[in-house]
């Protein structure tokens, strides 16, 4: 028996319909809202929530990761009842916190698979589960990001959303360097992050994409994805 009403399942699929619906078949320049890790930060997700609706340019929100602190099912509908509010159709990423008690299963009833992609524009957004520790596993899933990267050169764009970091303590070196070699190998433009609640974004190896990272959401911030023929950039706004 499920955990959550029909209405609360499915979510992250319901958003990309909604999305690809909006969506181009050649590329067109668009905006992104970013943030992540609200936790219990309540107060401080309902002010992004609101700074978000104020902003009409953005195309979708993508929430980089740990919605919940503890997994549990009340912080899942907490999360749903703050979330709901806002006006631009809503992307999330599984973060490791999101994996403790029982929040493995109700984030897959309430937003469905852990990795995923979507074409948007002609750019090439993947959306890669990378946790380790809480999952209980060595490595991951590298076949699963390498197969849906190959034969990715013809799109205008390649972005990989994943919640951690390959610098992050949870990666062995080994993962890091594979990792950045995935990014490497398969030229993608940006690798974006959450987890260490604070913002990054800048060259973090010397061959490789820019990589990005989210602050929390008591750092009263959010960040901008900008994309155009020309090129990308990450705006940081103070709410």
């Amino acid at each position: 028996m499920s955990s959550v009403e029909s209405s609360d399942s499915d979510l992250n699929a319901k958003a990309l319909e909604v999305i690809q619906h909006e969506g181009t078949e050649d590329f067109a320049p668009f905006s992104i809202g970013l943030f992540g890790d609200t936790h219990t930060y309540y107060d401080d997700f309902e002010k992004q929530v609101r700074y978000f609706n104020r902003k009409d340019s953005l195309d979708f929100v993508v929430h980089m990761g740990d919605l919940t602190l503890s997994g549990i099912y009340r912080e899942f509908m907490w999360f749903r009842d703050i979330s709901a509010k806002l006006d631009h159709p809503l992307i999330t990423l599984i973060g490791n916190h999101d994996y403790l008690s029982n929040g493995e299963f109700l984030y897959n009833e309430m937003f469905g698979s852990f990795n995923f992609t979507m074409v948007y524009n002609n750019c090439l957004f993947v959306f890669f589960d990378d946790v380790i520790w809480e999952k209980n596993v060595e490595d991951p899933d590298f076949d699963w990001l390498e197969a849906v990267l190959k034969d990715s050169e013809d799109y205008k764009y390649r972005f990989v959303f994943a919640h951690i970091p390959p610098w992050d303590s949870s990666f062995s070196r080994g993962n890091e360097y594979y990792f950045n070699q995935v990014m490497v190998k398969h030229n993608v433009d940006l690798s974006l992050h959450g987890h260490t609640h604070n913002f990054y974004y800048g060259k973090k190896y010397s061959s490789g994409p820019f990589y990005f990272t989210s602050s929390s959401s008591e750092k009263n911030e959010v960040f901008i994805l900008d994309v155009d023929e020309d090129g990308f950039e990450i705006r940081t706004e103070n709410i």
